[in-house]
């Protein structure tokens, strides 16, 4: 995937380029001071990062109360800001920047051991804490390939691409051409990268229990198990105190992950990245339309509306309550 060269940029990508060139130059306490003031302020408004991120977490934690969800939500929104101006941070470093911001590593020895096989490794890599810090870690021991979509920024594509080549990551573009050479690299004993959370194209999904909803997800990762019988791990990295780096976590997929039966095992993968979210779920990056195609549920992201559900769900009583 080549990129675009700078000749051809617009002014708004050379400015875009300055700015993050001039984020990766701060102190990374400075960023994170800065994106938690960010976030907050984010907060307080009618965004639609801010209801999106409400309501999704009205929907997967029922029983909750309002104070909990708006304070979560408000959490995850200064969280999301921090995560993205560390991305700046990390992608305008040297790979040895990110590496010495890893404190611990927790699970390591599955790391290894999936390394260790013959058959390569799919890591699942939620939208989860700030996950690019993973990259130059992981690259130590193995060379990564991952499905890219290009930055809708020429300027923003060109510092990311310029990261990851520092990193030797292979990126492959998000069609059939891609899909083609995670399976190849996997048939080479490679470390392929997957995003178990995106929505997908209906063609490229299956309905699969996710926070009790049967939600349209992603088919990728399952079926390049079933051909290749890859080893499979979760991989996420989390903020420790501003300043104090990153803990580096590798988990177990879902034991109905490795299903020859596909929407099984692809509610293994969902069911593993609730487990993490339950885990901590002002770490997750709600602010997505995770729910936009689901069976059963409609009108999930209409301000007008309460979500419409087809059938009865713990979820349903919250909204009850509201139009009571």
């Amino acid at each position: 995937m080549s990129a675009t060269p700078q000749a051809s940029f617009s002014r708004k990508d050379h400015l875009y380029l300055r700015l993050l060139h001039l984020l990766a130059r701060c102190p990374l306490t400075w960023l994170q001071i800065l994106g938690r003031c960010l976030g907050f302020l984010a907060s307080l408004g009618g965004s639609t990062p801010v209801f999106v991120a409400r309501r999704n977490i009205e929907l997967c934690f029922p029983e909750r109360e309002a104070a909990w969800v708006n304070a979560t939500a408000r959490q995850c929104l200064q969280k999301m800001a921090m995560s993205y101006l560390e991305f700046a941070k990390i992608w305008g470093s040297p790979p040895s920047y990110a590496v010495g911001q890893i404190r611990q590593v927790h699970g390591e020895e599955i790391f290894r051991r999936a390394i260790s096989g013959h058959s390569g490794t799919i890591a699942l890599l939620p939208h989860f804490g700030c996950w690019e810090v993973m990259n130059a870690w992981t690259n130590q021991y193995v060379h990564t390939t991952i499905m890219y979509k290009p930055a809708k920024d020429a300027g923003v594509d060109s510092f990311v691409r310029a990261a990851r080549s520092r990193l030797d990551a292979h990126l492959v573009a998000t069609d059939d051409s891609g899909v083609r050479a995670l399976l190849k690299a996997l048939k080479k004993n490679g470390f392929v990268a997957i995003l178990p959370d995106h929505v997908p194209d209906p063609q490229g999904g299956e309905y699969a229990d996710f926070f009790a909803i049967d939600t349209l997800s992603t088919v990728l990762a399952s079926k390049l198990w079933q051909r290749t019988r890859a080893a499979v791990i979760v991989m996420y990295a989390v903020r420790n105190a501003a300043g104090q780096g990153f803990d580096l976590h590798f988990e177990e997929a879902a034991a109905d992950f490795f299903s020859d039966d596909l929407p099984t095992s692809v509610r293994g993968m969902n069911a593993s990245v609730e487990h993490l979210i339950r885990s901590s779920p002002a770490d997750y990056h709600w602010a997505y339309k995770r729910f936009k195609t689901c069976r059963g549920l409609d009108r999930v992201y209409d301000r007008r509306h309460p979500p419409l559900f087809a059938a009865q769900h713990p979820a349903a009583r919250r909204y009850q309550r509201d139009d009571a």
